[in-house]
């Protein structure tokens, strides 16, 4: 039997220390295969931390036969990756601890789940330090829904969150946080910090001075990897849970141990999830080869139950759920990097990975939700339980800019209830929103900065910090999509600003050729390069004294040149290039992107996070236009009365039909498109019709509107529709009822309502 296994893991990217741990157990326990008739090829694949990486891999894996993977260390990189194993029906076997709230059917979770671990360990923490507690975690799956459940947790226990604190992915600046911590005063810490934020946590911890005997750093994620990165004594003194730990005196560990260290003919730190790295792998393979077969349900049904001896204690795969009974130790780092148990459960603790009940919402047909999705012009998203897109409309995706199989967060989900009115309803392993736009908003009061007006809530938000901006010093970082209005946003904040009188000097440090940044910046003296002008010149940065200095594409600027721009706004001194004398600038910096820079931090290093943070004083995040339909028709009356300033005559009014579809078209390029197609439009009526009709808009536009085709037909008629569709195709009951997603007794219902026949 050939066996072509994918491994997905970072070896690049924040979370790459732990992760890189975790493919050497995969390795060691594929290496034990070498010598049976079975072949097992093995495809290795670097997803650099990053979710859109995993996916990307996972399916160009599938598509040339990889069945099974093994790997995705962060809960966000697994959840997206499970459309792929859906759609393609591969396994994984995913060895991490995770937050639970999960029990898929193409994966294998050989990790703990809260319950086992993270519970265990506050009891710990509360009986031996006190009941006062402090969270501190990354921005991202794993740690919000962990500490929702460690919130819950306390709470039973009588005890107290301090506070709840996130930072980005990536994140390695933690002064003011410890600072926090002192002035709080926890009884302790509990961390779900992943990857390079890890490290930096725990020596900033270190060289702030306090004391891991008054105020320790609780983790489930912190091992022996992440303790030998970060220095072993660094770690020493606080505590960590799991089923294994590498220091575990038995004989079935002593050997383990020995054989992996003889394999990589070196001793290595060996930490729990990499043994449940080589856990797993052994687990699923075996069942592959004894079953002689791929498919699921046969592969899960001969492991269910399995009871085996193991070098953490004897463990068991649950008969219904695909997790692990398990005991668990509670191990406290000491100065070699080992730990030291202080705590055993003795017994296995059965995965609860469901301890929060999802709240249930009104339930309504799925196949009348479906049909209608398909053929209506209403914006229809259907979320799985493990939250990942299964179903958009066409009206969907052009509203939210989102695709199928995508995982949404909470912070999507908060942004589409800012934005749009939302229905939510429970249907068949789903939840489906239904989205509307909010034209009623049209009635609000309009808000005004500068040249800019908008009836859009979120948008007036934004701008009320851009006020604010205006009013200080600080530096600003104007985040957005392309077209959205950057530059015209930065420019109002430097005129309404006590700088409006000095210079405002744009400068797109994306475009400019690499070699020449630093000129164009800090300018040059005579003769420094071939090809200097006469006498030198002066940068942007003394060209903006006085005033503003506005970086557009900020996050297109190279790596290495942001270390410079970074000391130049730190130090409001500059050196032109070819000289030594340092100038001194009073001016204000404003940043803009259209990229998320927090991403590129956590997952690319394509940006220095020190820039970040210095030029992200005051963030303001500009909508794109389709998530503002109300300022559209503001917008273009704006426009057309700026043409008729420039070319004198022209088309007074817009057909009603067109501004209803100004307002309903999605506009990728945002503001900048919308002026295009109205200049376009205003240029071929001109001298021909008083009227934009929509005979002047290009295809694309027209196109979209010919698909506009509203339904007249009510939930019923489509529901029989459907039905009677279904029947056709299968002539069979049974299939028919599989196709549609309801039972048997519920299609034989439905078919005497509406009176179908086979």
């Amino acid at each position: 039997m050939h066996i072509k296994v994918g491994l997905l893991f970072s070896f690049t990217g924040t979370t790459s220390i732990t992760e890189k741990g975790q493919y050497d157990a995969a390795c060691f326990a594929i290496s034990q295969y070498s010598k049976e008739e079975h072949t097992i090829e093995v495809v290795t694949r670097d997803i650099c931390s990053d979710p859109r990486k995993a996916v990307t891999e996972a399916e160009a894996l599938a598509r040339e036969g990889v069945k099974v993977f093994i790997g995705c260390y962060t809960s966000a990189c697994r959840k997206a990756v499970l459309p792929v194993l859906e759609k393609y029906n591969c396994l994984l076997v995913y060895p991490t601890l995770y937050e639970g709230q999960e029990d898929h059917p193409n994966v294998f979770y050989t990790g703990e789940v809260p319950n086992q671990q993270v519970h265990t360990l506050i009891d710990y923490l509360m009986n031996q330090y006190g009941k006062r507690i402090y969270l501190i975690g990354n921005d991202y799956i794993y740690p919000r829904e962990t500490n929702a459940q460690v919130k819950t947790y306390i709470k039973e226990k009588k005890g107290e969150v301090v506070e709840e604190k996130y930072v980005p992915f990536g994140h390695r600046e933690f002064h003011q946080t410890i600072q926090d911590i002192i002035l709080k005063k926890p009884d302790a810490i509990f961390s779900t910090l992943v990857g390079q934020s890890v490290l930096a946590f725990y020596q900033t911890y270190n060289q702030m001075g306090l004391n891991p005997e008054a105020t320790p750093i609780f983790s489930p994620i912190t091992k022996e990897t992440e303790l030998y990165a970060m220095g072993t004594t660094i770690g020493a003194g606080h505590y960590s849970s799991a089923s294994y730990f590498q220091s575990l005196n038995n004989p079935m560990n002593k050997a383990f141990v020995k054989e992996y260290d003889q394999f990589f003919g070196e001793r290595k730190a060996i930490s729990s999830v990499m043994f449940n790295t080589y856990l797993g792998t052994k687990i699923l393979l075996d069942a592959i080869i004894k079953k002689n077969s791929f498919e699921r349900d046969r592969i899960f049904h001969y492991m269910s139950g399995k009871k085996m001896e193991t070098a953490c204690g004897t463990l068991r795969i649950g008969t219904k759920k695909r997790h692990l009974s398990r005991p668990v130790k509670i191990g406290k780092a000491l100065p070699n990097g080992q730990f030291e148990i202080v705590w055993d459960s003795a017994s296995n603790i059965q995965p609860r990975p469901y301890r929060i009940k999802q709240s249930k919402k009104s339930h309504v047909n799925e196949i009348v939700l479906n049909a209608w999705g398909q053929i209506s012009e209403e914006a229809i998203i259907a979320i799985s339980e493990h939250r990942t897109i299964q179903y958009m409309s066409r009206k969907a995706i052009e509203m939210t800019g989102f695709n199928k199989g995508e995982t949404i967060t909470p912070k999507m989900l908060k942004q589409i209830e800012k934005t749009y009115q939302v229905n939510s309803y429970e249907a068949k392993m789903k939840t489906l929103f239904l989205l509307k736009p909010s034209f009623e908003k049209s009635f609000e009061s309009i808000y005004q900065f500068g040249s800019i007006q908008t009836k859009n809530q979120l948008f007036q938000t934004e701008l009320e910090t851009a006020t604010i901006a205006s009013q200080s010093t600080a530096n600003v970082l104007i985040l957005g999509e392309t077209g959205t209005g950057k530059e015209v946003l930065a420019r109002s904040i430097h005129e309404e600003s006590d700088r409006k009188d000095g210079p405002f000097i744009a400068i797109n440090t994306g475009a400019i050729p690499k070699d020449l940044i630093t000129s164009e910046l800090f300018g040059y003296v005579e003769g420094t390069f071939t090809g200097a002008k006469k006498g030198g010149s002066i940068g942007r940065f003394e060209s903006a004294h006085n005033g503003t200095l506005f970086l557009d594409e900020i996050g297109d600027m190279p790596l290495e040149l942001q270390v410079i721009l970074l000391r130049a706004i730190e130090t409001k001194k500059i050196i032109r290039l070819g000289e030594s004398k340092e100038r001194e600038v009073d001016i204000r910096i404003i940043a803009a992107t259209n990229r998320d820079l927090e991403e590129e931090i956590a997952y690319n290093n394509g940006f220095r996070s020190d820039l970040y943070y210095r030029l992200n004083v005051l963030s303001i995040d500009i909508p794109p236009l389709r998530e503002r339909p109300e300022d559209v028709e503001a917008l273009a009356w704006k426009f057309i009365n700026e043409f008729h300033e420039i070319y004198g005559d022209g088309p007074k009014e817009v057909d009603q039909e067109v501004m209803q579809l100004f307002i309903e078209y999605p506009w990728p390029g945002n503001i900048r498109e919308l002026r295009n197609i109205i200049e376009r439009a205003f240029l071929l009526a001109r001298g021909k019709s008083s009227n934009i009709l929509s005979e002047h808009l290009p295809k694309k536009i027209k196109g979209y509107y010919n698909r506009k085709m509203p339904s007249e037909l009510s939930l019923k008629d489509v529901e029989k529709k459907m039905i009677t569709q279904a029947i056709l195709e299968t002539n069979n009951v049974n299939e028919a009822s599989k196709k549609l997603g309801i039972g048997r007794s519920t299609l034989y219902r439905k078919m005497k309502e509406f009176e179908i026949s086979l």
